[in-house]
């Protein structure tokens, strides 16, 4: 996540500024996805994909959280290495902090693993797509992904070349997966071609939302995810500590101890900006993304004409 952007409106509008940032676009009534006790995921695989650890946690944690409790396996793919993200800390340092982070994110959620591609933070628009398309499908085949969340690729405005890059990666690696002319070396290795059937996109900036997700019971599965990325949060309490006082104020909330600051900010930025997407929808807290489902467009003939062999 660009860390910046929640700073620089911060500065120029206050708090409720910062927490606006993500305000959306719709076309038509959107979905309301709920909980379902009924381990609707049994059996079936996510992928939270993004170029930051932060990003998931923010603005798709309740919703990886429902998604766990509904059955899933789930697996953390990291495109980058995070090495700009943190408060006075060296890039050697930055990349162990985040790393270490990226770990207990893994740990709390209860995800089966993390995968680390480790590209250059800030630097993926110089990395070939095709390169990052490949290694995504090397993971898809094998884990046989069934649904991803990731950024929009088709997302207004975004400024941040990582968050883009990796969108466009995503988003052609899931239906070539399942292609048998697309890298087909790969099933010299044992592998098979497996589409990706499943999308939650979400995103900064305005995006189509056809699909809202109540984190009510999730919430905090999600607040817990957005602390275990500590480092990522210090940096981003530290920082608008530095911008306000640049302006001769303070928020007397984010000048305690380093932990109660955080949930200060965590609450303050990220769950309030939830409850106000929540209330646009009769939720108390809500997550917004634009869903690309499975394709059923031939089940009812295949029901009315489909022989057993």
């Amino acid at each position: 996540m660009e860390r910046r952007g929640f700073f620089k409106m911060a500065a120029a509008a206050g708090l409720t500024g910062a927490a606006q940032a993500g305000a959306q676009t719709s076309a038509a009534q959107p979905v309301i996805e709920r909980a379902n006790a009924n381990q609707p995921g049994r059996g079936k695989v996510f992928a939270l994909i993004t170029p930051h650890l932060d990003d998931g946690p923010i603005f798709a944690g309740g919703t990886v959280a429902k998604l766990l409790n509904e059955g899933y396996t789930g697996y953390f793919i990291r495109v980058s290495n995070d090495e700009k993200d943190s408060y006075n800390l060296t890039l050697g340092e930055t990349v162990l902090a985040n790393e270490q982070d990226a770990a207990q994110f893994v740990k709390v959620a209860g995800l089966k693993k993390c995968y680390d591609l480790n590209y250059r933070n800030h630097g993926l628009d110089d990395v070939s797509r095709m390169e990052i398309r490949v290694r995504l499908i090397f993971l898809f085949r094998p884990l046989k992904v069934d649904t991803v969340l990731s950024y929009d690729p088709w997302g207004h405005y975004e400024e941040n070349p990582d968050h883009y890059v990796t969108a466009q990666a995503v988003e052609a690696a899931c239906w070539m997966s399942g292609d048998h002319l697309d890298f087909p070396e790969q099933f010299e290795a044992g592998l098979k071609a497996h589409s990706v059937s499943e999308k939650y996109y979400f995103a900064r900036g305005p995006q189509m939302v056809n699909r809202v997700v109540d984190i009510g019971p999730t919430l905090q599965q999600k607040i817990t995810y957005i602390r275990s990325c500590k480092n990522m949060i210090t940096n981003m309490v530290r920082s608008t500590n530095e911008s306000l006082a640049g302006r001769g104020l303070r928020v007397a909330a984010f000048t305690g101890s380093q932990d109660a600051a955080s949930d200060a900010y965590i609450q303050a930025t990220f769950i309030e900006r939830d409850k106000r997407v929540g209330a646009r929808y009769g939720l108390e807290y809500a997550e917004e993304f634009h869903y690309i489902g499975p394709d059923h467009s031939l089940d009812e003939y295949i029901q009315a004409h489909a022989e057993r062999i």
